[in-house]
């Protein structure tokens, strides 16, 4: 395999579901084998909700599960299985910042005009 920046974006995916679930890259099998397989499999079979979370966290604000929801989406657009279909860094950049804006924007406030935060219906 050809090491390109893909293989950066996968990484930095990989992080971010670190981060976020609290789980290390690569555990044994029976703990779910490599964190990307399992963070896939548990949305697949529950749901892509706050139950993903690391839940050594005490998160009650419904606006920071919410934007960790959206970087959780980022994540997986990151560790797509085909290179082709990982944005790259700059997108990922965007979508970190739109996510962000639209947890912080005060009430009332209009949304972004340019969507760069494409929705993933399956995971």
């Amino acid at each position: 395999m050809k090491v390109n920046e893909k293989c950066d974006i996968y990484s930095y995916g990989v992080v971010l579901l670190e981060l976020l679930t609290g789980r290390r890259p690569v555990q044994p099998l029976e703990q779910g084998g490599d964190l990307v397989t399992w963070t896939r499999n548990y949305i697949r079979s529950n749901s892509l909700d706050s139950t993903v979370l690391d839940r050594r966290l005490d998160i009650g604000d419904k606006a920071t599960v919410d934007h960790m929801i959206s970087v959780m989406k980022i994540a997986l657009l990151c560790t797509s299985m085909s290179p082709f279909d990982r944005p790259p860094m700059r997108q990922v950049v965007m979508m970190l910042i739109e996510s962000k804006e639209r947890e912080g924007r005060p009430a009332g406030s209009p949304p972004s005009s340019h969507n760069h935060f494409p929705m993933e219906d399956s995971v």
